[in-house]
């Protein structure tokens, strides 16, 4: 599927600052497999591109009240605050590696060799519904979004070529409420608090 770099007024309704739980990924080591696999597709890829991260969590719009099914309310990120003390999930490892594809987009795959990412996700959905949550969640790290319709054989071979699948241990101490501009695509994820594992936030 290829991106449109547009405004998107339709999803946005004029607001401003869309929320995710997240996993910061940007490490030297993560970087440059993230550069390998964009030069590896060259050609294929939009510009648009933030910062490594894992998501977690989709929250939806910054929003004093709910008023759309996809505001985020303080309200909201208090449960789940609370939510995460009591879920209890000590600091882990995920492991990132070789190349896979959504239909919109090429990525790094993520496993979770000790399954703390689920009992995470339950806290965060105790606090609000998770945004999208008709799609089947699936840890991974975004390389690129596609600049275009391709076959999916073709990019599934050039997918197949990249040969830098080996584990790199991604350590997780903490999870990050992370927000960016809804209006810019590549626009940069902003920290907005940390919730530091193990250590009840």
């Amino acid at each position: 599927m290829a991106f449109e770099p547009r405004d998107y007024p339709e999803w946005h309704r004029g607001r401003d600052r869309y929320a995710v739980w997240l996993i910061d990924a940007d490490l030297a080591p993560l970087r440059d497999r993230v550069a390998q696999a964009r030069a590896h597709l060259g050609g294929l890829l939009a510009d648009a591109q933030r910062q490594p991260h894992v998501t977690v969590f989709v929250c939806g719009f910054l929003a004093e009240a709910a008023t759309w099914n996809d505001d985020f309310t303080p309200a909201m990120l208090a449960r789940q605050r609370q939510a995460l003390a009591r879920a209890g999930v000590g600091p882990f490892e995920l492991e990132v590696g070789g190349l896979a594809s959504f239909d919109s987009a090429a990525f790094l795959d993520v496993r979770d060799p000790d399954g703390c990412l689920a009992p995470l996700r339950a806290a965060l959905a105790a606090g609000r519904d998770e945004v999208c949550r008709e799609e089947a969640y699936v840890p991974h790290l975004t390389v690129g979004l596609y600049r275009d319709a391709f076959v999916k054989d073709e990019v599934a071979r050039r997918l197949a070529g990249f040969a830098d699948d080996a584990p790199v241990r991604l350590p997780v101490r903490r999870i990050d409420l992370a927000v960016y501009p809804a209006r810019d695509h590549g626009g940069l994820l902003e920290r907005r608090e940390s919730f530091v594992l193990g250590a009840g936030g």
